[in-house]
């Protein structure tokens, strides 16, 4: 089995990955239908691979290799596209320089050719990112962009519409000059209402690029990819969260996205190529520098990391032996008698919440100032400890911690339970609510 990801080792020269894609389970397919597929992939990753072998850019080979899989009815896209409610095409397309982050966009094309060619004109010679439906198609004809009579979408060659597969196509490429781009190109869902418009012309849910993090192209329920801004989110978690961007797309399709949504290709600046899917199958591949070439019907696991429960329960364990150590810190803090050390994890915000008594007090000075009015010396502060800590996650980026603490000083111990709510910050984790109970006097064993 080829390798489904780079290794990321060291800065490629240039990559490219490629989607047909995601939907229906490919063993279910005839002979013929699987060796069609696997023919048009390697015919476009090829193209791409040469071209940017030989010095091409990144948008000049996106461009290209949308083009070819637009003009293969064995694609929904271009040639192979799918008809409306009303026997009719309806194309959409995108495409993202990387470099300057300017995109163009088409929807609902009905006589070109080539909306990917369209996309980038819309993206060079208008203000604009985004022109549909007829007023796409004049400007179509204004930029002497080809244009075909409906009969061309009608191919024989085309697989039946009543087949559930999603054949969008996209692109994603690195170049030689470090510069990323992204396409995605559609004809959209099968019998869908006239005027309905996907992800795929969509920046931000169905493609984008930027030089600073990544390039990504999706192919699936668009709507979806539209509701969770599926393509931009890539990037955001690598540059707001610092997640790898394998990390990124595995937490997207496998958090974000309910199950059969459909997947992902994304290539960051390193050259880092990931494929993933939550369908049976995705037509997909990559091609670099290294001399990577493979083509696939379906990834192992969808492409996501091998027992994503394990690495899900290795995130949990390493959450709690992270909030762990901040407590013991806690601790050590207050039995020092520093208590501006022992608020240092707590979210230095007006949101924070601190309840004790039946008493809610609200903002971190507020808090701080409660536990120095409270524990005026360390005499009063006495000795702390915590026992008995239960882990509850609350999704990903955040935790509930339960817990018994234990005030010891002179003849008076004191104790209690305590509830925490923490969460995930890009610096670490933050207790953003904390709840006290003490127990009764009578109770507490001396």
């Amino acid at each position: 089995m080829p390798l489904l990801t780079s290794s990321g080792d060291e800065k490629l020269n240039w990559a490219i990955v490629i989607h047909g894609g995601a939907g229906s389970d490919p063993q279910n397919w005839n002979d013929a239908k699987t060796k069609i597929r696997e023919d048009g992939l390697h015919r476009a990753l090829t193209a791409g691979r040469d071209a940017l072998a030989k010095g091409g850019n990144a948008l000049d080979t996106v461009e290209l290799v949308i083009r070819i899989l637009e003009d293969d009815a064995a694609f929904n896209a271009g040639r192979g596209a799918v008809l409306t409610k009303e026997g009719k095409v309806e194309l959409d397309a995108s495409i993202m320089d990387g470099k300057t982050r300017a995109c163009g966009a088409v929807a609902s094309l009905t006589a070109t050719r080539n909306p990917i060619n369209l996309a980038r004109r819309v993206m060079t010679e208008t203000p604009h990112v985004l022109l549909a439906g007829q007023g796409a198609d004049q400007f179509a004809e204004q930029q002497n962009v080809p244009l075909v009579e409906p009969d061309y979408f009608l191919s024989k060659a085309r697989f039946p519409e009543s087949e559930p597969h999603f054949g969008t196509v996209g692109c994603v490429v690195l170049d030689s000059d470090g510069n990323l781009a992204a396409g995605t190109s559609t004809g959209g869902t099968s019998k869908k209402l006239p005027g309905r418009v996907g992800d795929s012309p969509i920046i931000g849910a169905g493609t984008y690029a930027a030089n600073d993090t990544c390039a990504v192209s999706g192919t699936g329920v668009g709507e979806e990819y539209i509701r969770n801004s599926v393509a931009y989110d890539v990037a955001a978690r690598m540059r707001y969260a610092n997640q790898s961007i394998e990390d990124a797309v595995t937490t997207i399709m496998h958090r974000t996205l309910k199950s059969g949504m459909g997947g992902i290709i994304a290539l960051s600046k390193e050259g880092k190529i990931v494929m993933q899917h939550n369908t049976p199958g995705m037509s997909c591949g990559a091609a670099d520098s290294s001399g990577r070439f493979d083509t696939h019907l379906v990834l192992k696991n969808g492409g996501c990391p091998p027992s994503i429960e394990n690495a899900e329960a290795g995130t949990t364990s390493t959450a709690n032996t992270e909030i762990s150590k901040l407590l013991l810190q806690q601790v050590k803090d207050w039995n020092q008698g520093d208590i501006d050390a022992f608020m240092k994890p707590y979210w230095n915000s007006e949101q924070l919440t601190f309840s004790s008594g039946g008493k809610v007090t609200r903002g971190y000075e507020k808090t701080l100032n409660g536990y120095k009015d409270r524990y005026p010396d360390t005499k009063t502060m006495g000795t702390l400890t915590f026992e008995k800590l239960e882990f509850q996650p609350l999704g990903q980026d955040a935790m509930q911690v339960l817990g018994i603490w234990k005030l010891a000083r002179d003849n008076e111990p004191l104790e209690g339970r305590f509830t925490l709510v923490l969460r995930r910050f890009p610096e670490g984790w933050k207790i953003i609510h904390d709840h006290t109970s003490k127990t009764p006097d009578e109770l507490v064993q001396p």
